[in-house]
This record gives C-alpha cells, structure tokens and sequence, in this order.
C-alpha cells in the first residue's frame, strides 16, 4: 500500500510525510490496498480489526494500538413510516465515530516512529486523538476554537493533551495547527482531515453494515458533512467491496449539512459546481459539520454524483427539534448527529418501498453541553 498524489507518486510509506500534494495542494490518497477477502475476516476481535488483512498499517511485530473501537450497533427501526437502520457510531470508546479513523491513523504513525502529533478539531476527533495517542504514549497537542463544547474540551484534557483554544472561527484552529507542525521538528501533523489512514479507517463503517446486514449493501446511506470523513470513508468502503468482487452494489449517498455551513450543497447545485464564498462564521447547534471549506471537496462531489445520490441542508431550528426528537426514542446524540433523523423526512418522497436505509449516528449526547 502506498501514499499517492495525482501527479507525483511516494514509492514507499516511509516517505509519506506531507498530507498534501506540493504540485497541486490536493490531500494525499492511498491506492494498492489490498482487495476485501471476507474468508480473511478475524471473526474473534470484536472490533474494526477484525479487517486487519485490509488494513495494513501494523507491522507484523508491532503491538496494536486499540481501545475495541468498530463493530457498534446496527438496530432496525421505523421513523413514522419510513423503516430503516441507525449505525450507532456514538457507541464508540470516545463517544464519535473519530475512533475509526483515529485508531488507524495513531498505528500508522507509531509504525513510522512518531512521538509528538497535533491536531485542528472543533472538538471529537481532538479528543479521539488525545484519546489514542494516550494509550500510544505520544504527546498530543489539540487546537479547537474557544466556542467548542466544554464537554469535548474537558475530555481532551482529561487523557493529558495538551489543550489550546484559539479565538476565531474554525478555521483558525486549524491554521494554528498547521503553524505549530511546521515550526516544530518532529512533530507530525495528525490531521483526521488531510491524513490518508483517517480515512482508510473510515472506510470499515461500510465493511461493518454489510456484514451486520447480511452481507448486503443498503440501497441509502445517510451522513452528517462537514469535512466528510463518515461519507467519504463509508462511500469508498462500499466501492471497496465492489471492485473486489464482493458485491455488485453501492448505496446512494445522502449528504446533510447544517446551514449556513453549506459549501458542498453550494458546489453541487450552484452554477458550474463551483463553491461561493462561505458564510460569515457563527456558532450553530450542529457545531460539528460547521466546516467552510471541506479539505476533500471534489472526492465528496465525485462520490455524491457517482452514488447518483443527493444533498440535503437543515436548519439550526431543524436541528433542535430531531434532536429532541431522537432522544426520545431512546437515541441520545450531539446536535451534529441530529441533522440526518431531519434529513430523512426530506428525501423521504426519493425513497421507493423495501429499499434499505442506513443513517449513522456520529457522536454522544454526553458530548454536548445543550
């Protein structure tokens, strides 16, 4: 398996060092990942390492780093009368569906020898990765703007990261980061945005829902965007499985964003897909898709118009009342996680009888405030 860039290719993983092109800025990818053999599944871990022959980021003599994250619920359910599967990604060692990614990405880099790492987050994935590096014994460093849930920023703090809140919109954090990396020798920019093993990790949501489906692909898969990591991660997943001959089905993708946090809706309906300028920053519910600019915009376009799926926004007010409303049937999440129950009344005139939906929970109710 190897780190690639669409015109520059790094002929070894020990190369891989910066998480974007120097040609073209694009974020790097992997290819040559080994085909899904289903015989090659570890049916005794519990876990998304039960794919171990499909990720290899783990030398043969190198202790895995893993807190059981993977293999969360699959449980059927009726939203009025539209019948479908929650993924309950909530139900992960930190609470967000980051564990999948992160747990990857932290065996990657202890592989090459990496010690200090930092991160940009508006609050789950900086946790999830002061969580993991943690159990690694790396040092953390976490940027997360100052509006960020008190939740998320305890719980990095908590497992010994160091915490820095940055004044600004979200994307001042994340400048921060990038500053701190490149000032700093050996200080790896762990970035669940930019890496190409976050995403490899994201990639088992989908390995998981075929098997927890009897091996069978959903006709609709439903995620929360704000970088698109839950999307683009199940969505190349599901392609996996296809092009090894496992199934002959992809999903079509539906992609909810919180409004005004709307750029990917704005390059998939505006005019010639090019995104507008993004909006004036300001704090919303679902705090976890308020991203302007997503890092992997055209990869999430490509993937929407390929799935011949759609895009759907919701309102802040939206996002209160579904949230509201899953908590009272027993399904207790972030706001972020509320937009795609919303989302599903939206599409519902798109959805034919017997067609199978599948709609993922990302993050724990315990991890907001409000």
């Amino acid at each position: 398996m190897i780190a690639y860039c669409p015109t520059s290719t790094f002929r070894s993983p020990a190369e891989v060092s910066p998480l974007q092109c120097p040609d073209s800025a694009a974020p790097l990818e992997y290819t040559e990942i080994p085909p899904f053999d289903p015989s090659a599944i570890d049916g005794t871990q519990a876990g998304l390492w039960r794919y171990a022959a499909m990720l290899p980021v783990v030398a043969a003599d190198q202790a895995r780093v893993s807190l059981g994250e993977g293999w969360t619920p699959l449980i059927h359910d009726r939203w009025d009368d539209l019948a479908l599967w929650w993924k309950l990604d909530a139900l992960m060692p930190t609470g967000s569906f980051k564990d999948r990614g992160v747990s990857v990405m932290v065996n990657w880099l202890t592989g090459r020898g990496v010690k200090t790492v930092v991160e940009d987050s508006s609050g789950n994935a900086g946790a999830s990765l002061a969580c993991y590096a943690a159990r690694a014994h790396l040092q953390a460093r976490i940027f997360v703007p100052e509006s960020a849930p008190m939740p998320k920023k305890n719980q990095i703090a908590i497992y010994g990261a160091e915490l820095v809140e940055v004044p600004g919109p979200r994307d001042a954090a994340t400048q921060a980061a990038v500053t701190a990396s490149q000032q700093a020798q050996s200080v790896e920019y762990a970035s669940h945005a930019w890496h190409p093993a976050f995403l490899l990790g994201q990639m088992t949501v989908a390995w998981e829902i075929w098997e927890q489906l009897g091996r069978r692909v959903p006709d609709w898969f439903v995620a929360p965007v704000g970088q698109g990591g839950a999307l683009l991660g199940a969505w190349r997943g599901f392609q996996h499985l296809r092009a090894s001959g496992v199934t002959a089905k992809l999903p079509k993708l539906v992609a909810v964003q919180a409004e005004p946090y709307t750029p990917l809706l704005q390059a998939l309906y505006g005019p010639e897909g090019k995104l507008a300028p993004g909006p004036r920053p300001e704090k919303i519910r679902a705090d976890g898709i308020a991203i302007q600019r997503p890092v992997r915009l055209a990869a999430l376009l490509a993937a929407l118009r390929d799935s011949q799926g759609t895009g759907v926004s919701v309102t802040d007010g939206e996002v209160q009342s579904y949230h509201a409303r899953l908590a009272e049937r027993g399904l207790y999440v972030e706001p972020t996680s509320a937009v795609v129950a919303a989302a599903l009344d939206k599409i519902r005139p798109l959805i034919r009888p017997q067609e199978t939906i599948v709609a993922v929970l990302t993050g724990h109710g315990l991890k907001h405030s409000s």
